[in-house]
Parts: structure tokens; C-alpha cells; sequence
């Protein structure tokens, strides 16, 4: 299909998803005006997150794949803060090819019925290389969010799921660009990750911190317990992981599990969780006041390079 009119393409295909949720997430206006307008009493969340061709996503991948990525992502952030979903916004830079904004569209109803959400206004604009900027918010009930800085001394530190399926996934993509592939568990996992949403939402109630595994597992959560002062002793051996071969599993990013700490006496909620859920969740270790972290693998001390996951100043 032929470039079009920006305004024509943005009435098309994206002023009208997740327009039947709109009442239902106390939204007074949707897209349409300068801003869209609702009303709550509970705490609100708020994310905004960059996508970038060739760095977030390989040039190869389907429209339809890059909107279901970039925005589950985003709500990766709100699953992480123990909120439930609310709205999202897109601002898509692209060459406004009507058969790549159909596609990418389709994505983007894709995850607002999933979610049940709606698509609130964006932006769309004309350029070679193609992002996809992505605004979400949540709500949480007062005072039952959940923060990376508030772990306290001798917690359980838990993670949710296994690592490096994303990490296989792109790897699966870059070397067959095949349609098939995208069926495949691993490259589901890179283009549809799973939000941890039925357990974020039930630790809330009792969980000191949490984090998404986005830049990487030894990363995150020393984002966690660096802030709150609190070393650890690590057990990898009890992270369920992909490739058992080599540790990239621990540094890559995307995963989008949940990384959490709780006081030992929840330890038997948590478990019941899992078992209800289906969802693994491992017990890793715990946390030390004022200690340094340590990494055990295969009881031996694993010492981690100083890049231990993605960081976009660093090379």
C-alpha cells in the first residue's frame, strides 16, 4: 500500500481501540481531543518507555510483533509495581506505509484486549527509521504499591518463572526469518512476553520491593538492594534457566519476570501462589543488612563483569 495522509491513518486504524473500555476505566474523553480526560481515587502509576530499530527490535520483525512487544513492555513496568493496567499511548515513527500501519494496529488491539485497555491518543510521524515510544499508566489501591527500595534486612529474595527464553527468541529470529518461526515458544516469549500481573497484583499486600527483569537479571537486582542497603548471598543454582552452559542468561534483559523480596512468613502464601497460578516462583536467597552480594554457582563464588546487563551508556 501507498504512503497516506497522516489524520486519515491515525482515524483509520487507531483512534478507536480499546474504545469499549473506555467507561469501564472511568475515562470522561478518549483520543480524539488535544487530551483525554478520567478520574480516579487511587493511586496512579505512570511509565513511558522507547523502542528503537535495530537496538529493542530487529529490522526483520512483523509490525504486528513490534506493537505487541513495545507496548507489553510498558505494562511490564505497572505489573511491577503491584498495579493494575489502565491506558496506554503510542507515538509511532515510521514511513506511514498504510500496509505497515494496519499490521502494527492489529498488534496494538491485540494487547488492548488482552489487557482489557484502551488506546488513549498518540502520535504518528514520518521518518526512515522506525520507533515506537509507548506511554502506560496503572492504579494501585493507597499506600499498596510496590518499589525497588524497600527491602529490609534477612527477606526472602523470590523470582518468578525461568530465564532467557527472550534471549533465545531473538536469537531464533536474527538466524530464520521465516513466518514459522514466530510460533515457536521462545520467539513468543521475545514478541508476546507474559506480565506477571495475577502475582504482582496479590504480593502487593505484603511484598517489601519489587523489579521487572528488563535490563537483566544481576542487574535488576542490585537495583534492588543497592538502594535499600541490604547485601545477599545468591543461590543461581535454584533460577530455572534456559542454556545452564553459560551465564548469559542472568545478564540479558527482557525477560520480564518479577524479581521480589517479603518477609520469611509469607513464604507459605508464596508457595500456595505458585502452586494456584502455575507460575515457578524460586526462593534465591536472603537479604543482608550492610553486606556486600555475593553470586554462588555450583558452590562457587561467581563474579559478575562490571556491564552486568543492558545499559544504553555504556558499550
Amino acid at each position: 500500500m501507498s504512503q497516506i495522509d497522516e489524520f486519515f491513518l491515525i482515524e483509520k486504524y487507531f483512534k478507536n481501540i480499546g474504545s469499549k473500555f473506555l467507561s469501564k476505566k472511568n475515562f470522561i474523553l478518549g483520543s480524539g481531543d488535544d487530551s483525554a480526560v478520567f478520574k480516579s481515587t487511587n493511586n496512579l502509576c505512570y511509565s513511558v518507555d522507547q523502542n528503537y530499530e535495530g537496538i529493542h527490535f530487529p529490522k526483520s520483525l512483523p509490525p504486528e510483533f513490534i506493537a505487541t512487544r513495545s507496548v507489553l513492555r510498558s505494562f511490564s513496568d505497572i505489573s511491577a509495581m503491584g498495579a493494575r493496567p489502565l491506558w496506554f499511548s503510542v507515538a509511532l515513527a515510521c514511513d506511514l506505509d498504510e500496509k505497515f500501519i494496519n499490521d502494527f494496529s492489529r498488534g496494538l488491539n491485540k494487547v488492548s484486549n488482552l489487557l482489557r485497555v484502551p488506546l488513549i491518543g498518540g502520535d504518528l510521524i514520518k521518518t526512515s527509521q522506525k520507533s515506537v515510544t509507548v506511554s502506560v499508566s496503572g492504579e494501585t489501591k493507597k499506600n499498596s504499591h510496590l518499589s525497588r527500595s524497600g527491602a529490609k534486612h534477612n527477606q526472602n529474595i523470590y523470582l518468578t518463572g525461568e530465564l532467557g527464553l527472550a534471549r533465545k527468541g531473538l536469537e531464533e529470529i536474527k538466524e530464520n526469518c521465516n513466518k514459522n518461526i514466530y510460533r515457536k515458544k521462545n520467539v513468543k516469549r521475545f514478541i508476546f512476553p507474559k506480565l506477571r500481573l495475577e502475582i504482582s497484583n496479590s504480593i502487593s499486600q505484603f511484598a517489601s520491593s519489587c523489579i521487572d527483569v528488563s535490563d537483566g537479571f544481576i542487574a535488576d537486582l542490585e537495583k534492588i538492594l543497592i538502594p535499600s542497603n541490604q547485601g545477599a548471598v545468591i543461590n543461581l543454582d535454584k533460577i530455572p534457566r534456559i542454556d545452564k552452559s553459560s551465564l548469559e542468561d542472568f545478564t540479558f534483559g527482557d525477560d520480564l519476570e518479577l524479581i521480589f523480596t517479603a518477609d520469611k512468613k509469607y513464604h507459605k502464601k508464596i508457595t500456595k501462589l505458585s502452586d494456584n497460578s502455575g507460575i515457578n516462583i524460586s526462593l534465591l536467597g536472603q537479604t543482608k543488612k550492610n553486606s556486600r552480594i555475593k553470586y554462588l554457582l555450583n558452590n562457587d563464588e561467581v563474579l559478575f563483569p562490571r556491564k552486568k546487563g543492558w545499559n544504553h551508556g555504556k558499550k
